[in-house]
């Protein structure tokens, strides 16, 4: 197994133990004193951790830290199986991969203290189609790198855009025109509250706050697809 194989079986048993130990990243990313997003890239097995990091995830989870530097679940102190969670609170927003691999996803990068990432203007690869967008043309992905609104969206979370114009109530992706100098402007994932002809009122959950946008700033604004809609109900 080369190191990718293994970064991504150790991200995939951090995952399963969080879930199944009802934490959510943040408290992860607190017990081994890094970002959310360093969790988010665990996870996902795009870094590996560090055996200080690996040792303290493994306290917090309650694993056994040498089985999990090898990628396995070997829970300690589980006298009840009910001390494990069944399912998460918050529904997973990935869809099932039913469907063609046809949507692109836009490559991010990190968008500073103001931003909570940028379009690089290329795109990273491709996901699955769900059924319920199964007809809907001018849709994309992209993966979630900011922590700003933990718990609805957290780093390394797949979300789906386009569909109908967006409206008050909903998550969007707010894309902003370049500052000078720049090639790429910031963007954001936000709810949006109120809308007017000069500005975009939103809000975030983590810290939680609320936001104003120039809309003559704003290059490109699009809505966040629900999950309800993505599996067709």
């Amino acid at each position: 197994m080369n190191d990718s194989e293994l970064a991504k079986k150790i991200g995939a048993a951090i995952r399963t133990a969080r879930k199944q130990r009802g934490l959510v990243m943040r408290e992860v990313a607190e017990a081994a004193d890094v970002s959310t997003g360093a969790v988010g890239n665990w996870e996902r097995g795009a870094n590996v951790l560090s055996m200080d990091n690996l040792q303290a995830v493994a306290r917090l989870l309650k694993l056994d830290p040498v089985a999990l530097s090898r990628g396995e679940l070997t829970y300690l102190g589980v006298d009840d199986p009910l001390e494990l969670a069944d399912a998460e609170i918050i529904s997973e927003r990935g869809p099932a991969p039913t469907g063609p691999l046809d949507v692109e996803v836009l490559g991010v990068a990190a968008g500073g203290d103001d931003g909570d990432f940028t379009l690089n203007g290329e795109v990273s690869g491709y996901v699955r189609r769900p059924p319920g967008i199964a007809h809907l043309r001018s849709v994309f992905a992209l993966h979630v790198i900011s922590d700003s609104m933990v718990p609805r969206y957290e780093p390394g979370d797949l979300i789906y855009c386009g569909g109908r114009h967006a409206v008050p109530g909903d998550d969007v992706v707010i894309e902003m025109y370049p500052d000078e100098g720049e090639s790429h402007g910031k963007a954001y994932v936000k709810r949006m509250t109120r809308r007017a002809k000069s500005e975009l009122v939103c809000i975030q959950y983590n810290p939680a706050t609320e936001l104003t946008f120039d809309a003559y700033r704003i290059k490109n604004l699009w809505r966040i697809i629900p999950l309800r809609e993505l599996l067709g109900y």
